[in-house]
């Protein structure tokens, strides 16, 4: 079955200062393919809607062969390979040219839209896999946690109404974002290898979180806390320039 691939051409806007890649702007771009992807095999956003249900994302785990720059046009394939549990399980490679810059995973889950109430994936009706031989070796840790013994920085973040989707909660690419300003690494001296972000629970217009960093070992790790409700958890892997 042909998947779902989408070309972008990076932009200005879809850079660090240094010319590389932003975490968010490759979450944004993953996303509209997975977005086209679903909406071609029949579980669009506004077909879903019409029967309360929405795709959740809840993790996701991104890998570089190195770092797409400004004025590239980068090619992005995704493809849903089945289920475990109640998670869909959403791959993605993507290319310049005929080279692999990057391969993804990512978890997903259906939720009620008017309840937020988890839904078993049968509910959906049909199987969305359109790919169950093509794998990624490697998959979202179990759990982000701040390193120990590392000295631990607090900041505090408020979500606006341009950080908003059609859900009305701050878009899982937002995250991407918050990872590079809050995590404590100086990027004009580091390329991103590796980041995955844990979206736990939601984050609306006027909410805030306070924000938990460290830095150890060459890897930054947040996590992010509404009153006692853990809200994201994010860890970013780096090398030396």
């Amino acid at each position: 079955m042909t998947l779902e691939t989408i070309n972008h051409l990076i932009t200005a806007y879809d850079v660090l200062p240094n010319g590389e890649i932003k975490p968010s702007a490759i979450l944004k771009m993953m996303e509209d393919a997975a977005i086209k992807d679903a909406e071609n095999r029949g579980s669009g956003y506004d077909v879903l809607r019409s029967k309360d249900m929405i795709f959740v994302i809840t993790k996701i785990i991104a890998r570089f062969g190195r770092l797409p720059r400004v004025d590239e046009e980068m090619q992005v394939r995704t493809w849903n390979s089945g289920t475990t549990g109640v998670s869909f399980i959403r791959n993605y490679c993507c290319t310049v040219g005929s080279e692999v810059v990057c391969r993804s995973t990512s978890r997903w889950v259906l939720v009620s839209y008017s309840g937020r109430r988890l839904l078993r994936p049968d509910v959906l009706g049909h199987n969305v896999s359109t790919n169950s031989e093509e794998t990624i070796d490697f998959e979202p840790s179990r759990r982000i946690k701040l390193p120990e013994g590392a000295e631990i920085h607090k900041s505090t973040y408020r979500a606006t109404l341009t950080d908003m989707d059609t859900n009305y909660h701050v878009n899982n690419t937002r995250y991407g974002d918050l990872l590079i300003d809050n995590c404590g690494i100086d990027f004009e001296r580091s390329h991103v290898r590796e980041f995955e972000i844990h979206f736990e629970s939601e984050l609306k217009a006027g909410e805030s979180v306070d924000i938990l960093s460290a830095v150890a070992d060459g890897e930054g790790f947040m996590t992010a806390f509404k009153e006692k409700t853990p809200v994201f958890a994010a860890r970013i892997a780096v090398d030396d320039k």
